[in-house]
């Protein structure tokens, strides 16, 4: 009997290189079939939050939170939004690849599947580097590609909000954000993973 091989499509980005390694956060939206659909979402969502294709440093503190109230009270995004905090380390390569490895096996993958990951940010020569490192540790991943902010699509502006979010929580002194966190956590829209 033949058995249908699911595609996984990974879109990450990460923060916090400029504290020089005390704290690296790894955020992967991941999404299957619903890629389209998601991406059409969080394209009307930017559009009606203000928050536009501004990567999360460069959009308003009222059009981020608003755009992130919007998806996290979306439960087509629940499950999808990963993330993992690395702290002490400036080897972000490998930090990188451990958190997509941990965010696609969280919660174990049901049946055979494969993975396209998509790196802002992600220089042409580090692609097979990052494909091997990621087949190295048991993710079977179709391609890996990496994307430059001109060609950067809604998913992978997601991967850059949750990134500059978390560590904005972690890191950051807002009471709003913390708050926003706390509760996207607990909602489950938000899920930690760790290797």
């Amino acid at each position: 009997m033949f058995m249908r091989v699911r595609k996984l499509y990974c879109y990450v980005d990460e923060s916090g290189q400029n504290t020089e390694g005390r704290i690296f956060v790894v955020s992967v939206v991941l999404t299957d079939q619903t890629r389209d659909e998601l991406l059409k979402i969080c394209e009307q969502l930017e559009q009606v939050s203000g928050k536009r294709k501004d990567k999360w440093g460069d959009a308003g503190h009222e059009e981020r939170m608003r755009y992130l109230k919007y998806i996290f009270a979306d439960d087509r995004f629940k499950g999808c939004l990963r993330y993992e905090l690395f702290r002490q380390t400036v080897d972000y390569d490998n930090a990188t690849v451990k958190g997509i490895v941990t965010a696609v096996k969280w919660g174990k993958q049901i049946g055979k599947y494969t993975t396209v990951v998509y790196i802002d940010g992600l220089r042409k020569t580090k692609r097979h580097e990052y494909g091997a490192k990621l087949r190295h540790f048991g993710l079977p991943v179709r391609k890996v590609q990496g994307v430059a902010r001109d060609e950067a699509n809604a998913l992978t502006r997601l991967a850059d909000a949750i990134a500059g979010f978390v560590l904005d929580a972690v890191d950051g002194t807002s009471e709003e954000i913390k708050t926003l966190f706390k509760k996207a956590k607990r909602e489950g829209m938000l899920i930690e993973v760790s290797s």
